[in-house]
């Protein structure tokens, strides 16, 4: 991991070192600040971990605008994608004569090789994946009509493609070395995905797909535990799948999604039992989606082997 911190230097010096910190985390690059804005202090941050051969990075700065112009491309001629994955703020897109705004939950891709001008027009938060050309350009169908074009995350996709690329950026430096290959290749596939990939990509590259939509219907699960009404049909339905697809993408993993389900609530149901000593049983379990309460009690006691009553004895006990 490398960190740069623009707040470690006097006020006035930040903004130039800011400069040198782009250039050294990611390609030769111009940043300007906006006339009508403060000159003093600039506070901004960049963190960086490898990924295999793509760089993971989290930016975090002040409205601004960057610069990648013939000049800066005849300095350093890296050939490399960034996905810029935006947190917070908005971010302006001018590249290959196309224009586009991209805000939070939402990215878009530029090309090294190709000028480009980003307008940060807010403070701003980004996580942004530096990948080699040669690995995301021949997925692409159209490749010099991908970068400037803003993905969100309201589609099927996208949200899916969000919320891995999300994951790995608050992960990467916990990932155990044998993942590292596979979840890049990943990284790179979904991308493709997203932008418009070629239809030899989207077949050899299914199972990306595949496990990136695994893990996205389970946080969406977790998100929603508490809805009664959560089933196989309303989360297929959010992700634009068929009922019979999503219980097959489960039954790959080894566990049904209604074993999936049930075991979240009744490790929600069991953290509250524990900690709300006040709360009455029956108001921990529909509180957490359970509108049945005899279910709730055997299937509690087969999972944690006491009734609820007895657990939550026991844990005030220990």
């Amino acid at each position: 991991m490398k960190v740069w911190n623009t707040e470690e230097l006097p006020d006035h010096e930040q903004f130039v070192y800011w400069r040198e910190v782009l250039c050294e985390a990611f390609v030769t690059l111009r940043p300007e600040r906006p006339r009508d804005h403060n000159r003093g202090r600039f506070p901004s941050r960049v963190t960086a971990h490898p990924l295999s051969t793509i760089n993971v990075t989290t930016v975090q700065s002040k409205a601004h605008h960057v610069i990648r112009d013939e000049a800066e491309i005849r300095r350093s001629p890296q050939e490399v994608y960034f996905l810029n994955l935006q947190l917070s703020g908005r971010c302006r897109y001018e590249t290959e004569g196309r224009e586009t705004i991209v805000g939070p939950n939402q990215f878009a891709i530029v090309d090294s090789t190709r000028p480009y001008f980003l307008d940060f027009m807010d403070d701003w938060n980004v996580f942004s994946f530096r990948i080699p050309r040669h690995m995301l350009r021949p997925l692409l169908q159209t490749p010099d009509c991908s970068t400037g074009i803003c993905v969100s995350g309201d589609q099927a996709l996208g949200e899916i493609t969000i919320g891995f690329l999300k994951s790995i950026a608050m992960r990467v430096a916990e990932l155990p070395s044998e993942a590292i290959e596979p979840l890049a290749a990943d990284v790179v596939n979904l991308a493709a995905l997203s932008l418009g990939a070629t239809e030899a990509t989207r077949i050899g590259q299914r199972q990306s797909a595949q496990r990136a939509l695994y893990a996205a219907i389970v946080k969406f699960v977790e998100t929603n535990l508490a809805d009664a009404g959560l089933s196989a049909s309303s989360v297929a339905a959010h992700f634009g799948i068929s009922v019979r697809y999503l219980h097959r993408i489960f039954e790959e993993k080894g566990r049904s999604f209604g074993q999936v389900v049930l075991e979240r609530r009744l490790l929600r149901c069991a953290g509250d039992l524990d900690i709300s000593a006040q709360s009455r049983i029956s108001d921990v379990a529909f509180r957490w989606g359970f509108n049945d309460i005899s279910h709730f009690n055997r299937s509690f006691r087969q999972r944690f082997g006491a009734s609820p009553r007895a657990y939550r004895l026991r844990q005030r006990q220990e």
